[in-house]
């Protein structure tokens, strides 16, 4: 539904904020559109209400963004499903982005007809009613707006000659141009809303234009208004049902008057907002009811809801509870995207499934008849009622997540409506996160078999198969997708780079292919995952100058995925060390440690490296604090154990063997009793200290404690490295000890192999104290 004015200060945006807000107070799913991309201003209407505009509809016609990306949720009172498009980025940048768009281009080599014929289908799946708001005058993109995008025009005119000439002319214009589309349109229905209209003041003018009104208008009218046998003039009482009386105190300002006005006086501007509401809510059906039973019309539209024939129920699940489980319960179902609501078992006629949260021991007798109507009922409870024994009982000890998922599993997909597969596909998502790849397969392949073009399923299911090593699935669904979608779409870009990851270990040049096609796509986020994942394919093939090009390539993306801009900061620092270019890689290392979301080892290594970078340029104390920090971590032992080892060499390096060995030594006897595998390596470290500085008695005692606990791990390598140093302790002082460590360690060192074997070989042979 458009409204549209031949000229601006008619009050257009006005009435359509307001009778958005009336329609979605009467639980309708409400989107507004600002198309006036001149001069954009609805979202000042809705400012209170809703966050930063961030993104627009300028940004979804340069393809920089996807629709649902750029709505935003409008958190009016008494609403829950209000929703805004907002014409573009609210900066001191809009105005040169909007009047970049060339249209004629846009047409001729993007298709942007199509595109908006497409949105237009998404929309109406997505929305009981769109609400658009068209730019005034004749334009270029007019057509959209007036003839392609509207199943009814709201005409909103001031009582003057040039707005009512105007209107009539655009609203001939538009007739004509709907006949032209190559899409399949009934005929456009044609609303006019008189604005600004002061018959107070000048009760004589207003009925001479009244009149002049009705002669005008009767053509818009005369296909969809009923004929009154009673009533020679029944367009007169609609025009004064849908005339917008001038009232100075609205006047000023952007404010919304359905909020602050009672409806129910002709004295008010609400009056008449709801009155073009119902219109639209009937679909301008038995308008002649508005004229004879205003009440009655109002009132049936506001409990109409989505309780149209051909809409479905206009819930997905009813939560039955007052438990503070049963609101959580259903706020989770409502992220999913299930349309959910608290209420009463009486509203059977609104709701296809129910869940019943901590039902009384005695349930009430509505439980019954939701059974015997065979609907889905389910009940979460740690004691169910008998009565309730033919329930789906859900694990009532699960997280409110952890509900709302399983509810999502539980209610058959068959007979869901066209937005359940991306229920079904956000309730997948949350079971990965939670580690069950499994369930999320299954929960997944139940969309892909569910809808008749599944994409978003099909994709998902296409890196779940990746995740669980089904390559075949996942390569037949990615090909699916690429066949169901533009090929410049984001869905196409991400299924190209899976691609690619699937082939890149078994036909490298058809990974590259798709990474390539990949890079075409205008999702800067994948575009990124591309360059990381080609500079790992030229790390392998010994091009570490080509890598580093990919990684600072994905860098300047700047993703805004905080994750993933330090893992590839990571990346990058890394490859930069091994270059040899080591102040960027200290840059690179410290900014992916800023944005404290690394994995554990790459966080762990990131520190190390840093460690590294700066004692090698002769500042060991702030390698030291770096070491620290990855000491504090928690690491495993075995790799708490070395990064200590690597803080004491440094300590040895800067400040002398003894204060390494006073430090280490504090180490030691603060580990805990059960980590044998660090307290091992660690006097193994500390036992080669005291050798450094001669004293033989503490090296032997360590080193014993060492050998012990190495051969209650079975670490042969470690039984042999401190074997060898027992050699060297005991040497001179007890020779016979020193050959018997010696032959113990030759026989160990036997069943050893690899390069780490050989290197001992070379140790004990130097160790030999014949």
């Amino acid at each position: 539904m458009t409204f549209y004015s031949y000229k601006g200060g008619v009050g257009r945006s006005f009435c359509l904020a307001n009778v958005a807000v009336q329609l979605a107070r009467w639980g309708n799913r409400v989107l507004c559109v600002d198309f006036d991309l001149d001069a954009p201003g609805l979202h000042e209407y809705f400012r209170p209400y809703v966050g930063p505009i961030a993104l627009g509809l300028v940004e979804v016609i340069s393809g920089e963004a996807e629709w649902a990306e750029a709505v935003r949720s409008v958190a009016v009172p008494d609403t829950d499903g209000l929703s805004l498009l907002a014409a573009g980025r609210a900066d001191t940048s809009y105005a040169d982005r909007a009047q970049s768009l060339s249209w004629p281009e846009l047409f001729a080599e993007e298709d942007l007809g199509w595109r908006f014929e497409k949105l237009r289908e998404q929309w109406e799946e997505s929305y009981d009613y769109v609400l658009v708001d068209s730019r005034t005058g004749i334009t270029d993109i007019g057509g959209i707006c007036t003839a392609q995008l509207p199943d009814v025009l709201v005409l909103c005119v001031a009582p003057n000659r040039q707005n009512l000439t105007g209107a009539l002319e655009v609203a001939q214009r538009a007739a004509a141009a709907r006949d032209k589309l190559p899409y399949d349109r009934g005929g456009l229905l044609y609303l006019p809303v008189v604005s600004r209209f002061d018959s107070k003041e000048e009760y004589e003018r207003a009925r001479s234009w009244r009149a002049r009104l009705v002669e005008q208008f009767a053509p818009l009218y005369a296909s969809w208004m009923p004929k009154d046998q009673h009533d020679d003039q029944p367009e007169l009482g609609l025009i004064e049902r849908t005339t917008v009386p001038y009232l100075p105190y609205w006047s000023f300002g952007e404010e919304i008057a359905v909020l602050d006005e009672r409806s129910g006086s002709p004295d008010s501007v609400s009056y008449y907002m709801d009155n073009i509401a119902a219109l639209l809510a009937h679909r301008l059906a038995d308008a002649d009811v508005l004229v004879s039973n205003r009440d009655t019309y109002v009132s049936a539209a506001r409990e109409r809801g989505r309780r149209e024939i051909g809409h479905g129920f206009r819930y997905d699940v009813l939560v039955h509870g007052t438990s503070e489980r049963a609101a959580e319960l259903t706020n989770e179902l409502l992220d999913l995207g299930v349309r959910a609501v608290r209420g009463r078992l009486a509203e059977l006629s609104m709701v296809r499934h129910f869940v019943i949260v901590d039902p009384p021991a005695l349930p009430s007798a509505g439980v019954q008849e939701i059974l015997d109507q065979g609907r889905m009922v389910m009940v979460v409870a740690d004691d169910v009622p008998r009565q309730l024994s033919a329930a789906h009982a859900l694990t009532s000890s699960a997280s409110a997540v952890e509900i709302a998922v399983e509810v999502v599993t539980v209610v058959p997909a068959d007979d869901a409506e066209p937005h359940w597969e991306g229920v079904l596909v956000a309730a997948a998502r949350e079971l990965r996160s939670q580690g069950d790849l499994d369930g999320a397969y299954a929960l997944v392949s139940r969309a892909v078999e569910a809808v008749r073009t599944p994409v978003l399923s099909s994709l998902l299911r296409g890196e779940l198969a990746m995740d669980i090593g089904r390559p075949e699935v996942a390569e037949y669904d990615l090909d699916r997708v690429l066949v169901l979608v533009a090929s410049t779409s984001r869905e196409a870009q991400r299924a190209h780079r899976l691609l690619g990851e699937i082939y890149r270990d078994r036909d490298q040049r058809r990974a590259v292919r798709h990474f390539h096609d990949a890079l075409s796509g205008s999702d800067r986020r994948e575009k990124a995952l591309v360059h990381r994942e080609l500079s790992r394919i030229e790390l392998r093939e010994g091009k570490p100058e080509v890598a580093q090009r990919h990684l600072e390539a994905a860098r300047e993306l700047n993703t805004g995925d905080v994750a993933l801009e330090a893992q590839l900061a990571f990346e990058l620092g890394s490859l930069l060390v091994d270059v040899g270019d080591f102040d960027a890689a200290s840059r690179q290392l410290a900014e992916a440690l800023e944005w404290n979301t690394l994995p554990l080892d790459d966080e762990v290594n990131a520190l190390r490296q840093l460690a590294y970078l700066e004692g090698a340029a002769g500042r060991p104390r702030e390698a030291e604090d770096y070491l620290r920090r990855a000491r504090d971590l928690p690491v495993r032992p075995e790799d708490k154990a070395d990064i200590i080892i690597e803080l004491t060499r440094i300590q040895r390096e800067n400040y002398g063997t003894n204060v390494a060995i006073d430090a280490l030594g504090d180490v030691v006897h603060s580990l805990e009793l059960n980590d044998v595998i660090g307290k091992a390596r660690l006097r193994e470290k500390l036992g080669n200290l005291y050798l450094e500085v001669g004293d033989k008695p503490s090296a032997r005692d360590v080193f014993i404690e060492a050998l012990t606990a190495f051969r209650s791990l079975g670490d042969r390598a470690g039984e042999v490295r401190t074997l060898i140093g027992l050699v060297s302790a005991y040497r001179g002082a007890d020779p016979a000890k020193a050959i018997s460590h010696w032959q113990e360690a030759h026989r160990l060192l036997t069943r050893l192999r690899g390069p780490e074997a050989d290197l001992l070989w070379r140790q004990l042979e130097a160790a030999d104290p014949k």
